[in-house]
């Protein structure tokens, strides 16, 4: 069995962080296992589940930059008593360059992958560029979940070059099986039999864009009286949306559930899924919610590969929040007019069954311990 150590933040139900947990479930841990180097003292929100899994835990400080010779000796030292490493596979992009240049300087097969196109403006997205872009001199080999996601932090050279790959980001189809009795199940068991469920899965952060949905949600409420939105996450901006939910008088039809165990199942219950994002580098949330059978509105802000099922439609952003909501309502109008069914077969042809993707990937892993570099 090989052992291989992902490189991320914290383990908590973020976009890459589930991406990573859905490869692990269906790797064959037999064959490979996966480490983890984190960025954090706490406990994440994966932490049990690895470590039932087999995983281990290795913790560094989160690198500010000003501590960039402390945590490259920590690394080196981590490294070096851990031979068993032959791959590190690194996720978060601002250290990359120190972490994967020590592991390509103890003999490591180096992997940079980017989740997502860089949200950051000003001064923070300029440091972040600085700091970040070495790793295009470092890495041995990069991945991404989308063509956009890998130029912004690679550049289109590698990208065309023949050490890249698009990695889908895939989910276990299993879970997103739907018909129309399982949808009305769903909307009763949440409270919300009979009303038009609008709904969105995502950080509360500045790139999901939830303001300007909030304001469609309350474009939306003119024309369907008794329409509920449900938004499963957490994050940065969470009391200032309810704030301002509450000053859209959307009351307790806005309906903020935190971290969800089974988004399966709340996207079962919605009738409609928004997406607004400003920017994404995959946004498999919005993959999730085809497969469970939903008509979803996204923006051109995510990625056309995203968009599987001819349900699904992309509408900019500058057609604004009246062209928005009429989309939105029209789809709802639509979704009622046919018997719920899920489209996992759609996804998994196009390619985000995480089964094949596991195995795609466990099959890189061995041909990288084995051939090195070379590869």
């Amino acid at each position: 069995m090989m052992r291989v150590l992902q490189v991320i933040g914290v383990l908590d139900r973020g976009g890459a962080e589930t991406m990573i947990m859905n490869l692990y479930r269906a790797m064959d841990r037999s064959q490979v296992q996966f480490d983890f180097l984190v960025h954090e003292q706490r406990k994440g929100d994966y932490d049990d589940e690895i470590c039932r899994l087999g995983g281990r835990f290795f913790r560094v400080p989160r690198f500010t930059g000003v501590n960039e010779h402390a945590y490259r000796k920590q690394v080196r030292m981590l490294l070096a008593d851990h031979p068993e490493w032959g791959i590190v596979h690194g996720h978060i992009g601002s250290c990359a360059p120190i972490y994967l240049g020590e592991a390509r300087r103890a003999g490591r097969y180096a992997i940079a992958h980017s989740h997502a196109q860089n949200f950051l403006g000003g001064l923070p997205g300029f440091a972040f560029n600085v700091v970040a872009y070495p790793v295009r001199r470092v890495a041995d080999y990069f991945m991404a979940c989308s063509r956009e996601a890998g130029i912004d932090r690679f550049g289109q050279r590698i990208v065309e070059g023949n050490r890249f790959s698009i990695v889908p980001n895939g989910i276990d189809l299993s879970r997103y099986v739907c018909d129309q009795q399982a949808h009305e199940l769903a909307k009763q068991q949440m409270g919300l039999g009979g009303a038009p469920v609008f709904g969105h899965v995502g950080r509360l952060a500045p790139e999901k864009n939830h303001a300007f949905l909030l304001d469609v949600f309350a474009h939306i409420r003119q024309q369907l009286p008794n329409a509920v939105l449900i938004m499963a996450g957490r994050g940065p901006l969470e009391d200032e949306l309810r704030g301002k939910a509450q000053r859209l008088g959307l009351g307790s039809a806005v309906r903020f559930l935190g971290v969800c165990d089974d988004v399966p199942a709340v996207l079962r219950a919605m009738d409609v899924f928004v997406f607004p994002s400003t920017s994404e580098g995959l946004a498999m949330a919005a993959v999730e919610a085809q497969a469970s059978g939903l008509p979803c509105v996204m923006s051109t802000g995510v990625p056309e590969l995203a968009r599987v099922c001819a349900a699904a439609k992309r509408v900019p952003l500058d057609e604004g929040v009246e062209a928005w909501a009429r989309h939105a309502v029209q789809a709802y109008e639509q979704a009622c007019a046919t018997p719920r069914a899920d489209a996992v077969d759609d996804v998994r042809e196009h390619g985000f069954d995480i089964a094949q993707t596991s195995r795609w990937l466990a099959d890189f892993y061995q041909r990288a311990a084995s051939k090195g570099r070379n590869l």
